[in-house]
């Protein structure tokens, strides 16, 4: 689930510092203005080579508002103009030292004022292919290092960028090659040599990368690059104690090098040997008490072994900086408590209001926890403060408005990620997804196309492309193909082939489809049937009803009328807002409810228990399929549930879960219908048909309700709402 960009970060940390633009000194021939513009390009180059790149910033600020007193028209440039490189050199280091800081978008605005005057040269060009690398413009970045390799062929730096590109493409025979011709330049560079190993590793030449960290570490075996090197080819190729006994000797050898010290920690933590890993750690801290990097392993190390006591007690002593805040978010997102996650999140984005990743973890943890409502608003509004330039902000915000039903939106989303990220497959399969859902097979084909282009393996693309293919199929193929592959009763229903090859006969209305299906289903099953024309309107227009809420007291009640694409993201969205929930009590109203979406009902299910197997679906060929509980759970005081003769289907399954897994449930009312049974569905909204097919029984820890209803554990006899109230303590 968005995986990508997890390895974004890793390997955006690969790259290696940009060239940096510096001006000879010709003393007696500026000006005033022009030596001030020189004196404070010099001291924010000399800032960023020593990391200080916010005192950089402010002093090459200082620098470009003098060039604009010195030639105001500059200020707004649109167009290419011939200057000086004293002119020019401000705009590319401003560049450089917000790409640093991981502000790409603000990078590529300072390199492309900079490009704007010319001559451009080819540090310029490697300068603009980082910044539209790290904000994945990755056809953009490839032209910008093939420019800058054009004007220098002795440009390491375009090298590393294109190798960094076709690594990320998994075309590791041209990465290679780029690497290759980087280290022939610099043959020293430790980052590079690492990513030539893991090339020859992706390239299954385990020999080859050996041989290489061999000969690197025989040079360089007195630095810890050496070290680093060949361990990456170790870690690729050999056992864990060979690595530990290797990181050991580096460790022992370079005892006042951070790096050497704590790449033994992290082998513990790879390998989950987590006792040696938090003795290590302890020990590191005594010697190291300034590094933080420490707590965050920590905090990694207790959350992986469920002991997120001891995460909070590191995390509480720790000082409060934006990695131990996204540490601690990690850690609970880790566990399945997405929700517990967000207020370490919301702390990061306070300590860092212009660092992407903690908008983005937020996102992630209210798109992991179901709460697609608040991920669209908050979206929205991180959307619209920063991050002009970012993917997985609109991905998010795209998936969730598809999962709430606005498929409208979710295109107009989804196509944001595309624009801002064209290379990510996943955002063009969800694109085609989303069109699918909307019936533009046009579209959809279009998006797909490109998906598939990117990654042919993409699961999601594979699904719209199927479906696609059966979508041109004629309508009444479609649905026997439908029929055959779900129908529960299959083996039970006679000379179903020959009822069923009806449906091959062309230009089938409506009412002739629908008597096929009800000579083909078996006697006895109410559940198969067919709904078209007018009901069909009426079903949709009665869809997706608003959940009924009241508060009375310590009562919240709610009235809930069936189970469509939007009951559970409803009632989540009223459950989170009531206060200290463990003292109060709710009223689920599910009489005359007949059911819904199996999946709507589990999410409901899975907010109000802790981690379990909430649900089975078991198909016609004995498959089964679990629906299942994170480890978050809103714990209520008491809750009721209120049923009778017409509660069925996900709303039984709903009423079982609760009092199967909670001691606190009370059911009133009467005897429920008894559906074990669910269905699927095929729709066709332009021929403005939906087939209903028994596809499964469900369980609930392997009671089914069919034929056995529930029982209530308080009867009523009448109907009214307050004889049913009257039995809530």
């Amino acid at each position: 689930m968005r995986r990508r960009f997890v390895l974004y970060i890793i390997i955006i940390c690969c790259i290696v510092s940009l060239s940096a633009c510096t001006v000879p000194r010709v003393d007696g021939t500026r000006s005033k203005l022009e030596d001030k513009i020189y004196s404070s390009n010099e001291e924010g180059y000399r800032l960023i080579t020593e990391g200080k790149l916010e005192e950089a910033i402010i002093i090459l600020d200082t620098a470009i508002k003098n060039v604009y007193e010195l030639e105001p028209e500059l200020k707004n440039l649109d167009h290419v103009v011939k200057r000086s490189e004293l002119i020019d050199a401000p705009f590319n280091n401003m560049s450089w030292a917000y790409h640093e800081l991981g502000e790409y978008e603000t990078s590529l605005q300072y390199i492309e004022k900079s490009l704007l005057i010319l001559p451009n040269s080819s540090q310029e060009y490697s300068n603009e292919g980082n910044a539209l690398y790290g904000l994945n413009r990755y056809k953009e970045a490839m032209d910008a290092y093939n420019q800058a390799l054009s004007l220098d062929k002795e440009n390491i730096y375009a090298y590393y960028g294109k190798g960094m590109l076709y690594y990320d493409e998994q075309n590791y025979q041209e990465a290679l090659k780029q690497f290759d011709a980087y280290l022939k330049r610099e043959p020293s560079d430790a980052e590079t040599a690492e990513m030539k190993v893991y090339t020859l590793l992706n390239l299954n030449k385990d020999q080859d990368a050996l041989k290489y960290t061999e000969d690197y570490f025989r040079h360089f075996s007195n630095t810890y690059d050496g070290f680093r090197v060949r361990g990456a080819a170790l870690e690729g190729t050999a056992q864990f104690d060979e690595i530990e006994q290797f990181y050991k000797k580096a460790s022992e050898k370079f005892p006042d090098q951070w790096e050497a010290q704590i790449k033994l920690g992290e082998i513990y933590y790879n390998y989950e040997e987590y006792d040696e890993a938090i003795a290590f750690f302890q020990q590191l801290k005594d010697r190291f008490p300034d590094q933080p990097d420490i707590n965050n392993w920590l905090i990694r190390i207790y959350s992986n072994l469920g002991e997120m006591g001891k995460a909070e007690q590191i995390y509480e002593l720790a000082e409060g900086t934006l990695d131990i805040e996204l540490a601690m978010g990690n850690a609970y997102m880790n566990q399945g408590l997405y929700i517990a996650a967000i207020p370490y999140f919301e702390h990061a984005i306070e300590l860092a209001p212009k660092d992407q990743e903690g908008y983005v973890s937020k996102i992630k943890a209210l798109y992991w926890g179901k709460r697609y409502y608040r991920c669209v608003q908050f979206g929205q509004r991180a959307d619209k403060l920063t991050f002009e330039r970012n993917s997985d902000i609109p991905w998010f915000i795209g998936d969730c408005q598809y999962q709430l039903g606005n498929y409208k939106e979710a295109v107009a989303y989804l196509q944001q990620a595309t624009k801002r990220n064209p290379d990510d497959p996943e955002s063009w399969s969800y694109l085609a997804g989303a069109y699918l859902a909307l019936e533009d097979d046009t579209k959809a084909e279009e998006a797909n196309k490109r998906a598939l282009e990117l990654n042919r393996e993409d699961w999601t693309a594979l699904d719209v492309q199927a479906s696609l293919a059966e979508r041109k199929k004629p309508i009444g193929e479609r649905i026997e193909s439908f029929f055959h592959d779900n129908y529960l009763y299959q083996k039970a229903a006679d000379g179903l082939e020959h009822k069923l090859s009806r449906l091959g006969e062309p230009g089938l209305t409506n009412e002739e489809i629908a008597k096929v299906i009800d000579s083909a289903k078996t006697s006895g099953d109410p559940f198969t049937f067919t709904v078209y024309g007018d009901e069909y309107d009426q079903l949709k227009a009665a869809m997706d009803r608003e959940i009924l809420y009241e508060v009375r007291g310590n009562v919240h009640y709610f009235r809930i009328e069936d189970f469509s694409t939007t009951t559970d993201d409803q009632f989540i969205q009223y459950i989170d807002r009531i206060s200290n929930p463990e003292s109060k009590t709710i009223v689920l109203d599910l009489r005359g409810n007949g059911g819904g979406l199996t999946e709507s009902a589990n999410n409901m299910l899975d907010a109000l228990l802790p981690e379990l197997v909430t649900c089975t679906l078991i198909d016609k060929d004995g498959y089964t399929y679990n629906y299942y509980s994170d480890a978050e759970q809103i714990a209520f005081k008491k809750i009721y549930i209120f049923v009778d003769e017409n509660t069925a289907s996900a709303a039984e399954m709903l009423t079982l879960g609760l009092k199967t897994y909670l001691d606190n449930v009370v059911i009133v009312g009467r005897d429920t219908f008894g559906k074990g049974v669910g269905q699927r569905v095929f729709e066709d909204a332009k021929q403005r048909i939906m087939v209903y097919v028994v596809s499964h029984y469900w369980n609930v820890m392997q009671n089914n309700v069919s034929n056995l209803r529930i029982t209530p554990d308080i009867k009523i006899k009448g109907n009214s709402l307050e004889s049913y109230m009257k039995q809530v303590r």
